[in-house]
């Protein structure tokens, strides 16, 4: 049987599989970052059985990612979970089980809001593409005019505020695998089922490489990194292989990519438009995936985050990615349904305004938060598109909460109350697990989950009456012990037993390893710091303490704090190797190639990693 016939054999079987609707979820999304996102899985772990959520997201990992099958590291993967030894591979999959054991399922969500942003095409196409009354172009007016938009003040800082501190390494796109034989038999399908404009694919904007705007003749770097093509492997493939062997119920594409409506729309000068290329890009990755899961691992489910107005079949006029769930059902109805039907359809009916100079109410008399939330719900549903409707906890991120405060529609519990009444039996899913209420008038995220449990699995649900723990909250369950997880690939471990001095330690002993069994007194290496074995252990991570001392920060050099400790400073006159990493700017940088003298963060050589003390946002709605 032909590879290609083969394929589509085992992609029907999973559409087949998915046949029933998704049974209601209580879902929330965990950002994570090596800062304090290994104790907030951490905490939800050890209350799994208790928590008021039975589904969790974590969140983002980069589109471009690489994960080689059996390698058992997140390295490539742009999860910023921890930095050094297998990036959190072991921790993280400890912690998955622990959730499954508990109830929660858990998914790995790829995009969000910055691995999906390209600041230089959002600007010039999205926010400065349709004249200068739009309701972002206030950032492009603080410098003066889009021509002064450049990387020096991150294309006038529209992906994100400046206070945020991003440069182009923090954002990413979603790439097109073209040497990749699942993605071309994805494009192929979209191209023989495509009902709109003629299917035109881009892959010569990689990630990494530059890139040349036809439309005005500038060059322009494409955020993210080209690892993926230099190894000639496709990151959806990779992230089905990532999923199944980190034990994961299923993962999650969160696609936001606006400026790709914006830059490929047809139409007159006048509008409407069509966002029909945009249409066939997503469907194309959602279809990658699913053939990967149908041949990978059947039983992975596959979510998706869809836009509040992506279920209207009305006029587009730009600036959003309106009509595009609606024509994937309407043309791609398999892939879809599949997706419903599967992990399901994740509606961000949150971040909207009751601004009417920009015409944000989408009918008049249809301006509160539980009005437009029905709206765009109901035509979701009067599409024939089946949906789960999303939450946002505290200050929303649009729109701005110091340029425009007043159009804010925070979720209230009057906004709540009105929300469940309506959508309430089918679950839904917020915005974020550990995101602060942020006035006294908003809901939190503890009672907000409570709420949407009760009404979507039974008042009497008793995980329903449950709280989100902090962490470093004592464990109140009467679960089992943490899981052991045995690394399925064999590592040959050189173990020191010398201790070294607890306030110099030097980085000699061997990376801690999940499968190698530890005596007392042994000395290993995770994620900068060194450890000391207090007594026999064999797949307890080194940073949940119990048989591990911690001996401080590796030495050599001068090391970084936070989630830099133990990575020397980025210096001009150095000479880098592939793999070594370096602080600057308050964050690590993993070099690709041998570089010296190049820049971090203004150069492709770095990949940005994780904040030494601080989180950024990474995504806007």
């Amino acid at each position: 049987m032909r590879l290609t016939t083969a394929l589509l054999s085992v992609a029907s079987a999973f559409l087949l599989a998915c046949t029933t609707e998704a049974a209601p979820s209580v879902g929330g999304y965990l950002l994570l970052n090596p800062t304090n996102g290994p104790a907030k899985l951490k905490a939800l772990a050890e209350n799994a059985a208790t928590i008021p959520v039975n589904r969790i997201y974590l969140s983002f990992a980069r589109p471009g990612m690489v994960y080689v099958p059996g390698s058992n590291t997140l390295e490539h993967v742009g999860l910023n979970y921890v930095n050094g030894g297998d990036y959190g591979f072991a921790d993280l999959k400890a912690r998955v089980a622990q959730l499954k054991a508990g109830g929660v399922e858990v998914y790995l969500s790829v995009g969000g809001w910055n691995y999906g942003c390209w600041p230089y095409l959002y600007t010039y196409y999205s926010v400065g593409g349709y004249g200068t009354t739009t309701p972002n172009y206030w950032k492009i007016q603080k410098y003066g005019s889009l021509d002064k938009c450049d990387e020096s003040n991150m294309w006038c800082y529209t992906c994100e505020p400046e206070s945020e501190g991003t440069v182009l390494a923090d954002f990413d796109i979603f790439p097109e695998p073209d040497f990749a034989p699942t993605w071309k038999e994805a494009v192929q399908y979209v191209k023989s089922k495509a009902g709109g404009d003629p299917p035109v694919f881009h892959p010569e904007m990689v990630p990494g490489k530059q890139w040349t705007d036809t439309k005005n003749n500038k060059v322009a770097l494409v955020p993210g990194n080209d690892y993926f093509v230099q190894v000639k492997r496709d990151p959806y493939q990779d992230l089905v292989y990532l999923g199944k062997e980190l034990g994961l119920t299923g993962v999650d594409i969160d696609y936001e990519e606006m400026w790709h409506a914006d830059y490929f729309k047809n139409g007159a000068s006048t509008g409407p438009w069509t966002s029909h290329q945009t249409v066939y890009k997503y469907a194309a990755i959602m279809k990658d995936v699913q053939i990967n899961i149908a041949a990978i691992a059947p039983t992975l489910g596959l979510a998706t985050a869809a836009s509040a107005a992506g279920g209207l079949s009305t006029n587009w006029w730009g600036g959003n990615l309106k009509n595009i769930w609606y024509n994937v059902n309407k043309w791609f109805p398999e892939v879809y349904q599949g997706i419903a039907n599967s992990g399901g359809v994740n509606v961000m009916t949150y971040d909207l305004s009751n601004n009417q100079q920009y015409h944000e109410c989408p009918e008049a008399g249809v301006c509160s938060l539980s009005q437009q939330v029905n709206y765009y719900m109901n035509s979701y549903a009067a599409n024939g598109l089946k949906a789960f409707v999303g939450y946002e906890i505290g200050i929303p991120a649009y729109p701005d909460k110091i340029h425009d405060p007043t159009h804010q529609l925070p979720l209230t519990q009057t906004e709540l109350t009105a929300i469940l009444a309506k959508e309430g039996t089918r679950g839904g899913f917020f915005w974020e697990l550990y995101k602060p209420a942020g006035a006294s008038g908003n809901v939190d995220a503890t009672s907000t989950a409570q709420q949407i449990c009760k009404a979507a699995l039974g008042a009497n649900t008793p995980r329903c009456s449950g709280v989100i723990p902090q962490p470093g909250a004592v464990n109140t369950q009467t679960q089992g012990p943490t899981p052991t997880v045995t690394n399925p690939v064999t590592v040959t471990t050189t173990v020191s037993t010398a201790a070294p001095s607890p306030t110099n330690p030097t980085c000699s002993a061997a990376p801690w390893s999940a499968a190698t069994a530890y005596s007392g007194g042994a000395v290993v290496s995770y994620n900068g710091r060194q450890y000391t074995a207090k007594w026999w252990t064999q797949g307890a991570v080194p940073t949940d303490g119990g048989p591990w001392a911690d001996n401080g920060a590796c030495g050599g050099g001068t090391p970084g704090t936070g989630s830099c400790a133990g990575v020397s400073a980025w210096a001009s006159s150095t000479a880098y190797t592939t793999g070594t990493k370096v602080t600057y700017g308050g964050f690590v940088y993993t070099a690709q190639w041998w570089t010296q003298g190049d820049t971090p963060g203004t150069s492709s050589v770095w990949v940005k990693g994780a904040a030494c003390t601080a989180t950024l946002r990474r995504r806007l709605y």
